[in-house]
C-alpha cells in the first residue's frame, strides 16, 4: 500500500508498505478524510517536542472499517467509523480515574505510531467511533480537533455569560471559538497577526478581532469586551502569547494552555499570584469531549464547509503539506484534508 511517510525535517515521501493485518483487538480501516493537524506542521518541521522522525502522520481521520481483527464484536466491514487517536494503558492511576488523556504511557496515532496518512491503518477497535448517519467523512475527520476544543472549554469552568479571549485563529483557535459560544461565551474576542485569519473569525462568529502585534490590542481588547475576560485560551503558546494571556485575564480569571508550546517560556507569577489566576493546561480530550464534538456537528454549530478549506488525493501529499503551512490562493488555510480513497 502507499503511506506518506515524514523521513526528516522538511522530507516528505510516499513510499509503498505492507498492508497491515489488525491484530487482536483491532480494524484495519481505509480513511476517507485525514486532516493536516498543526503538530502534522511541527512534525514536518521537526519541531515537536514529542514526535520523532520518521513517522506515517495522520491522526484527524474517519473512514470505513475494512477488516476486522479478533476478538472484535460491533463492528463489520464497510461501517462508518471516526478515529479517537489516543492510546492508552486503561491501569495507571489517570486512565483509571477516567482522566486517560494524560494516560502515563499515552502514545498518539499518526505521531508514536504509524498514522491514517496511508492506504490503510490499524488502532484498537476502543479508539473508534461510528460516524452518525448522514454526517459527511470530511465532517467526521474534524471531530478530532473539535475535541481538543471542548476539552479545553469544559476544563475552563463554566461559560455561561462569560467574557473570553481567543489567541491565534488557526483551526484549533477558531474551533474553541466556537465551541466556547455553544458553551454559552457572550462575547468573544480573537486575535491573530494574518489579517485573513481574523476576518475569518469575524465572519464565523467573533465579537472583537484585533492583530496582537499592534500596540494597544490588549487594551482595545478590553475596551471592547464588556469586561476583561474570565478566560484566556493560548492556542499559540509562545512567550508572547502567554505574557498578553495573563495580562488580558480577569482578576481571578483563567489562562487555558491549549497550543503546543516548542520549550520553556517564563510566566509572569507576580502577576498569577497577585491577580488570583489559574493557569490551566489542557491535552488532548476524553470520551465526553468527543461525543459533546460529534453533538455540535450533527447539531449544525460547525460550519464544516467554511472550515475545510480544500482536499488533496494521497499522491499530492506534499502539495497539501504546503497548502496548509502557506495557506491556498494567498488566502491562510483552516483545515487542509487528504482523501486516501480518492
Amino acid at each position: 500500500m502507499r503511506q506518506v511517510v515524514l523521513a526528516a525535517a522538511g522530507e516528505l515521501r510516499i513510499e509503498d508498505g505492507p498492508l497491515p493485518d489488525p491484530g487482536r483487538g483491532e480494524l484495519r480501516v481505509r480513511a476517507e478524510a485525514v486532516g493536516i493537524c498543526g503538530s502534522d506542521l511541527h512534525a514536518f518541521a521537526d519541531e515537536h517536542p514529542f514526535i520523532d522522525l520518521p513517522v506515517v502522520p495522520g491522526h484527524e481521520a474517519a473512514g470505513r472499517v475494512d477488516a476486522v481483527g479478533e476478538g472484535v464484536s460491533g463492528f463489520s466491514a464497510g461501517d462508518a467509523v471516526l478515529l479517537e487517536p489516543n492510546l492508552i494503558d486503561h491501569s495507571c492511576i489517570y486512565c483509571r480515574s477516567g482522566r486517560y488523556n494524560l494516560c502515563e504511557h499515552l502514545q498518539v496515532v499518526g505521531c508514536q505510531t504509524s498514522g491514517a496518512l496511508a492506504d490503510a491503518f490499524v488502532a484498537p477497535a476502543e479508539r473508534f467511533h461510528r460516524v452518525p448517519d448522514g454526517m459527511s467523512m470530511a465532517a467526521a475527520a474534524l471531530v478530532e480537533p473539535l475535541s481538543t476544543a471542548t476539552h479545553a472549554v469544559r476544563v475552563a469552568g463554566e461559560l455561561s455569560g462569560a467574557s473570553v479571549a481567543v489567541l491565534g485563529a488557526g483551526s484549533i483557535g477558531l474551533l474553541t471559538m466556537l465551541a466556547a459560544r455553544s458553551a454559552g461565551a457572550v462575547a468573544i474576542a480573537v486575535t491573530d497577526p494574518i489579517a485573513g485569519k481574523r476576518e475569518l473569525a469575524r465572519k464565523l462568529g467573533a465579537d472583537v478581532i484585533a492583530d496582537p502585534t499592534d500596540d494597544g490590542a490588549v487594551e482595545r481588547i478590553r475596551s471592547e469586551l464588556p469586561h476583561r475576560p474570565d478566560v484566556v485560551f493560548d492556542c499559540v503558546s509562545t512567550q508572547t502569547t502567554i505574557d498578553q494571556a495573563v495580562a488580558l485575564a480577569l482578576k481571578g480569571g483563567t489562562v487555558v494552555v491549549e497550543g503546543v508550546a516548542h520549550g520553556a517560556a517564563t510566566i509572569p507569577l507576580h502577576l498569577v499570584q497577585d491577580r488570583e489566576l489559574r493557569l490551566q493546561g489542557t491535552a488532548m480530550y476524553v470520551r465526553e469531549d468527543v461525543e459533546r464534538a460529534i453533538a455540535l456537528i450533527e447539531g449544525g454549530s460547525i460550519p464544516v464547509e467554511r472550515l475545510v478549506t480544500r482536499s488533496y488525493p494521497l499522491e499530492q501529499a506534499a502539495e497539501a503539506f504546503r497548502a496548509a503551512a502557506e495557506g491556498v490562493d494567498g488566502d491562510p488555510a483552516v483545515k487542509i484534508q487528504l482523501e486516501p480513497q480518492r
